[in-house]
């Protein structure tokens, strides 16, 4: 008796995965068996040859305006009708059935760009922030400015793979009712390891890629928990712990701190902001200076483009792909920062672990001219930096009073410390701001200024003025903590204005 048992045609659904590689230093090795499924309709067509020792079987998917031949439900293909019976000596058959596919898809460029970039091997020379051929990824997208806003334009692509092996590695039936087709789920695995070689590697990211292309189509926050969604998130998430180099961006790292030990604080300041920027693109919008369009157009132009990723479609930014990996694996902020520098991009809090990790190193090594660094930020703005040469005596911990706090929600915890205070308490020697997410023509580069800057006219009328900054972190730390939790909230508004 046979499983199928079924004289006529039927559509069977097909379940497309495959295996990728574990590059050295890869973040994690735990995904290295990650079955990546396809599940994606940019895969417009494909054909399984199956050759078994009976007959030969092809399984036909060929998408049409109309006729999509992909079932919601199971989130995965369907195929064109055809014989219950090859179907049943494919299934009987299993592994030893003989496979090769034929397999079409469509991708955005960018997003395959992207993906080469953060995945790139070798010397730490070059990331998408700096890249050996700027011309090479801005040419896979448009930026225009109607009307003030910012639209981007993704080029795509279409990729044809011929003869790749696969095998049938599951098969599923459920019986139909009497005289109808049985339910028939069909899974193959795609073989690009045996004899794998740039093609085939190529060909996996640029699946990845379609993935990611689809996300950023799709991927609103109303929509990030749809199975779909979840799925190409997945393979993304996957490829990108499979693939990332952990060792290059530490490279990045070790580079900025050998480049700029040993220097002045006065010189830091330009130096080394300097060289951080050059390696790590803004990726969302903010009502401040970044990129420059005339001196920075590479990275301007992501910057913009990533910034339309964040607003729209946060899921398909690569930095909340970057910030899963650092919560899921257990980060501390030196492999935060080196995976910043390793992907090229960060918003104003991988701006500042950058700043921070490297100060630190500095700050470790002989004949340091720093004496400490403060991760830091803004107090009631959502917005992250680092202050150094100051040493901060006192963290208080308290309960956010003010309702225009965009950091935290009132009554929420938060870490602060008083500015004015350090100033004076380290007087005569002199803080400075590291804050390469904003331009220089912005961010204030001394702690005087930056303290000028958190009382005057503009924040006043918006009672933001205030001497108190966030508190993360401090290299090397010695402060003593005051708690002020349980006091009213007169008592706390009081003691730390405007936070």
């Amino acid at each position: 008796m046979g499983i199928i048992n079924y004289p006529g045609n039927l559509s069977p659904a097909v379940i497309l995965t495959w295996q990728g590689e574990t590059v050295a230093n890869a973040i994690s090795t735990t995904l290295k068996k990650f079955p990546y499924t396809l599940a994606n309709e940019s895969v417009t067509e494909f054909t399984i040859t199956a050759a078994t020792s009976a007959k030969t079987l092809a399984l036909t998917r060929k998408a049409a305006k109309g006729q999509r031949f992909f079932n919601d439900t199971l989130n995965t293909f369907t195929t064109a009708p055809t014989s219950g019976l090859g179907l049943e000596d494919l299934v009987a058959a299993g592994t030893k059935a003989n496979c090769t596919i034929d397999l079409t898809f469509t991708y955005a460029r960018f997003f395959d760009a992207l993906l080469e970039q953060m995945t790139l091997t070798g010397p730490a020379s070059n990331n998408l922030a700096n890249p050996s051929d700027s011309k090479a990824i801005l040419d896979t997208f448009t930026h225009a400015v109607p009307s003030g806003k910012i639209t981007i334009g993704y080029k795509t692509a279409t990729q044809s793979l011929k003869a790749l092996p696969c095998r049938l590695v599951k098969s599923d039936v459920k019986p139909g009712p009497a005289g109808k087709p049985p339910a028939v789920t069909l899974t193959f695995e795609l073989d690009f390891l045996t004899g794998i070689d740039a093609v085939r590697r190529e060909a996996m990211r640029k699946l990845v890629a379609m993935d990611w292309s689809k996300i950023a189509r799709l991927g609103t926050d109303a929509a990030s928990g749809k199975p779909e969604i979840k799925l190409w998130r997945q393979n993304v998430m996957a490829y990108l712990v499979n693939y990332t180099d952990m060792a290059r961006g530490e490279q990045f790292r070790a580079g900025l701190v050998s480049r700029h030990k040993g220097k002045s604080a006065v010189v830091l300041a330009t130096d080394l902001r300097d060289d951080i920027d050059g390696l790590v693109v803004t990726a969302n919008h903010w009502g401040q200076a970044r990129e420059d369009l005339k001196t920075e157009r590479h990275q301007r132009l992501l910057s913009d483009l990533f910034g339309t990723l964040h607003q729209s479609t946060w899921v398909s930014s690569p930095v909340s792909f970057l910030r899963e990996i650092g919560s899921t694996y257990g980060f501390n902020v030196h492999k935060s920062a080196a995976l910043a520098l390793q992907y090229g991009s960060g918003h104003c809090g991988e701006h500042a672990q950058v700043s921070f990790s490297v100060l630190a190193d500095i700050i470790k090594s002989p004949g340091a001219q720093v004496s400490h660094a403060v991760f830091t930020g803004n107090a009631n703005i959502d917005h992250a930096f680092v202050v150094y040469n100051l040493d901060v005596a006192t963290v208080v911990q308290t309960l956010a009073t003010a309702a225009n706090n965009t950091r935290v929600k009132k009554g929420e915890e938060i870490k602060v410390w008083n500015l004015r205070d350090a100033i004076t308490k380290n007087s005569p020697k002199l803080g400075y701001v590291m804050d390469p997410y904003l331009d220089k023509t912005v961010m204030k580069p001394t702690a005087d200024e930056l303290l000028t800057a958190l009382n005057n006219k503009a924040r006043k009328a918006s009672v933001k003025d205030t001497d108190f900054l966030a508190f993360a972190g401090e290299y090397p730390s010695s402060f003593t903590t005051e708690d002020l939790r349980k006091k009213t909230e007169a008592e706390r508004k009081k003691l730390v204005k405007n936070v």
